[in-house]
C-alpha cells in the first residue's frame, strides 16, 4: 500500500542533503560564513548580536539556534508562525505514531502501520525543521538565500500536510478513511482529530508564504497587512 514516504520523498531528501552539510555550516552558513556575515550587518541592530552556532533547539537535540527574544519586534510575529508550524508538525506525527499504537491492539489494523508512522515521525520533522530554520535564521539575517529555500520548500510541506489530512493511505487517518473505521468510535475521533491538525498546519504554512512574500527585513516595520 502506498503510503506518504513516498510523497515526501522530495522533501526528506532535501532535508537529509542539508542536514549533512549543516552539521559543519549551522544547517544555514559554515561559522566563518556566520562571522563574515556578522561583521557585514554590524550596522544593522540586533541582528548582529545573535550567536548561530548557540545550539540550544529543539529541547536535548539542541540541533539549531533559536530564540524569538533576540529578533527585532517587527520579526517576531513572523518568525513565531515558522515556529509553530514545525510544532504542529512534531506533535501531529507523534499523536499519529501513538493512534497507531492503539489502532493496532484494539482494531484490524496492519503491523505495517505502526513502522509507517514511524518514518513519518522521523522524516515529517525534519523536514519541517529545516524549513523552519531556513525561514526564522533568513529573516533575522537577513539571508536571501534561507529565505529563497523557505519559500521554495514551505509551500511542498503544505501539500504534505493536505494529504496527510485527506488521504486514506497505509496509517494516514485522512477524511477518506471516515468510512473505514470497522464501527470503532475512537478511530472515527483520531480521523477528526488529526485531519483537523493537518489541515490547521496547511493553511498556516501557506499564510507563512503569503506573509513573507509581503515583508521587508531592513524595515522597523513589516510591510504586509495582518
Amino acid at each position: 500500500m502506498a503510503t506518504l514516504s513516498g510523497v515526501a520523498a522530495p522533501v526528506a531528501s532535501a532535508a537529509a542533503h542539508s542536514a549533512v552539510r549543516g552539521i559543519s555550516q549551522a544547517i544555514g552558513k559554515s561559522t566563518d560564513s556566520a562571522r563574515l556575515n556578522t561583521l557585514a550587518s554590524s550596522q544593522s541592530p540586533s541582528h548582529s548580536d545573535i550567536n548561530w552556532v548557540d545550539f540550544n533547539y529543539p529541547p536535548v537535540l539542541r540541533l539549531i539556534h533559536f530564540n524569538l527574544e533576540e529578533l527585532p519586534s517587527s520579526h517576531v510575529g513572523l518568525a513565531r508562525c515558522f515556529h509553530i508550524t514545525f510544532q504542529l508538525t512534531v506533535f501531529t506525527c507523534a499523536l499519529g505514531f501513538v493512534n497507531s499504537i492503539v489502532l493496532l491492539a484494539s482494531v484490524q489494523a496492519k503491523a505495517v502501520w505502526l513502522l509507517q508512522s514511524a518514518i513519518h515521525a522521523v522524516v515529517l520533522p525534519s523536514a519541517a525543521l529545516l524549513v523552519f530554520y531556513s525561514g526564522y535564521r533568513g529573516i533575522a539575517e537577513p539571508d536571501s538565500q534561507l529565505v529563497a529555500r523557505f519559500k521554495t520548500l514551505q509551500p511542498v510541506l503544505a501539500v504534505v500536510y493536505f494529504l496527510l489530512a485527506v488521504v486514506p493511505w497505509g496509517c494516514i487517518n485522512g477524511l477518506a478513511k471516515l468510512g473505514s473505521t470497522q464501527g470503532s468510535m475512537y478511530w472515527t475521533v483520531v480521523i477528526v482529530l488529526e485531519s483537523s491538525l493537518w489541515l490547521g498546519n496547511c493553511a498556516l504554512a501557506a499564510w507563512n508564504c503569503v506573509r513573507l512574500s509581503r515583508f521587508d527585513p531592513h524595515k522597523t516595520v513589516p510591510s504586509m497587512r495582518l
